[in-house]
């Protein structure tokens, strides 16, 4: 991904010029009134209205895109203030709640108060996806073992012997769905594609409407430049889990090296609603904004990447492109 970026924010660069960033000021700070607009309010627990603190609250236009996000103080209060008038979306998506989001009217009102009573989330294990914690009855006793120890060395980042105890787990036992998931797993995490499809075919076969194993079907055939049939596959895999913020991102990084602009920005979006802390989404948001001219919105994605990723891969070229967005902007205040 590392030359796909870096190429990206190269290009971001070149493209930047002080009449693009005078125009997209234009159209943002419209306010024949000089009016102050604001949305404030507070997040509180749903079973017993206890404020929540700390939560992450993010703005976005209401035809989607990125303006600011902050986190809760003590008692659960937010405020985004100097709005210019329009319709917004504030979305709260935070770890162990339900997702929520309202809808915010400034077009007369100066200011408007919402209440978010977010719920917890029951479903939440933790585990990673689609891997499942409780291995079938019918699984030998030594597929069942060679399973856990290749498990146990994954999480230790042993991949060769994680991969080698997997091998033979499903050598025992070729229906061992587990085990084949886990196995592609850490194929695509050592970057070993060819591999990694075997093992998803073989996952897909035991289980062919499994969500999880279509997401990362899809990741491999985009890896591979397989276009076409990472669309279709990835497709097929939000139509069974839209949550899914693996398959989401697939699909928006998918369409953004395809070139489908249009196409990239809905996916990116909702992944920010569903993992605002996954930094290279905020990337990703930034170069499609930028490449449709939208500079003050690229800045705060590349901003919060920053904040999210400060010694990141791509901090430093990041950094480049936020000083210049400032100046260009600065300049037409």
């Amino acid at each position: 991904m590392r030359t796909l970026t870096l190429h990206l924010l190269v290009s971001a660069l070149i493209i930047l010029t002080p009449e693009a960033a005078r125009a997209q000021r234009d159209r943002d700070t419209y306010n024949p009134n000089n009016q102050v607009f604001e949305v404030f309010g507070q997040v509180t627990l749903a079973e017993n209205k206890r404020p929540l603190a700390e939560i992450v609250v993010r703005l976005e236009r209401f035809a989607g895109g990125a303006i600011d996000q902050m986190s809760t103080d003590s008692r659960g209060r937010f405020r985004f203030a100097n709005l210019q008038r329009g319709f917004y979306k504030v979305v709260i998506s935070a770890n162990g709640y339900n997702p929520v989001q309202q809808e915010a009217d400034l077009t007369v009102l100066f200011r408007q108060y919402l209440v978010f009573e977010l719920t917890v989330d029951r479903s939440a294990s933790g585990a990673s996806p689609g891997v499942a914690d409780v291995v079938n009855a019918n699984v030998p006793p030594e597929a069942r073992e060679q399973f856990v120890q290749g498990r146990a060395a994954l999480a230790k980042k042993n991949y060769s012997e994680g991969i080698s105890h997997l091998e033979k787990a499903v050598f025992v036992y070729s229906g061992f769905f587990e085990a084949q998931l886990l196995l592609a797993t850490a194929f695509i995490d050592t970057r070993e594609w060819a591999k990694a499809e075997t093992a998803l075919h073989q996952a897909l076969e035991l289980k062919p409407d499994n969500a999880a194993v279509m997401i990362s079907l899809g990741e491999v055939y985009w890896r591979e430049k397989r276009f076409s049939e990472a669309e279709e596959i990835l497709l097929a895999g939000l139509k069974l889990d839209d949550k899914s913020w693996q398959g989401q991102f697939t699909l928006g990084r998918l369409y953004w090296e395809m070139g489908s602009i249009a196409k990239a920005g809905p996916p990116i979006g909702r992944t920010l609603q569903l993992k605002p802390e996954l930094a290279e989404a905020h990337l990703v948001a930034g170069n499609i904004l930028l490449r449709v001219s939208q500079q003050q919105r690229a800045l705060a994605e590349y901003q919060e990447y920053l904040r999210l990723s400060p010694h990141g891969e791509f901090a430093a070229e990041t950094r480049e492109i936020v000083q210049k967005l400032q100046k260009a902007l600065a300049g037409n205040e």
